[in-house]
């Protein structure tokens, strides 16, 4: 499977979107590497090599293959960290339209992703304003309420 993921990466057509949509494949394979460093670094007391932590560090150093699952993702996809997050952010939206106009290039990423965002606060700020109204009892003479 990963073969056919790095050919499908491998493929100079596709858009940022799509390249994020392919390389959510490597999500699980990244995550199973992050998790066995953890594991390792567990056995290990969080130190790499070394029993104790450098004179001139304030930290213990860590494992030192470490796995920033976004990070490597974004690489892979080759796009940058940000890109990437917001790219997953449109593709994992429930909003199937915008998704399609990013898919199709209609949309940028970042267009994409400031509608989804800017969807996201106007409902927010709708759900408030209701529950505002609701809690002050519009329609009640009581002027102690509605102060």
């Amino acid at each position: 499977m990963r073969w056919m993921l790095d050919i499908q990466l491998g493929r100079r057509n596709l858009s940022p979107i799509q390249r994020i949509a392919v390389a959510e494949k490597y999500r699980p394979i990244y995550e199973k590497q992050a998790k066995e460093n953890l594991k390792e670094g567990g056995r290990k007391g969080g130190l790499s090599n070394s029993s104790k932590p450098s004179q001139n560090s304030s930290k213990a150093s860590t494992i030192d293959n470490n796995i920033d699952v976004r990070a490597k993702l974004a690489e892979t996809a080759g796009e940058s960290t940000d890109t990437y997050s917001k790219g997953k952010k449109i593709l994992d939206s429930d909003d199937e339209n915008l998704k399609q106009e990013v898919l199709s290039g209609e949309k940028s990423i970042h267009a994409g992703y400031k509608e989804l965002i800017q969807g996201k606060e106007e409902k927010v700020l709708k759900d408030l304003i209701e529950t505002n109204i609701r809690q002050r009892g519009i329609g009640n003479p009581n002027p102690i309420k509605l102060g």
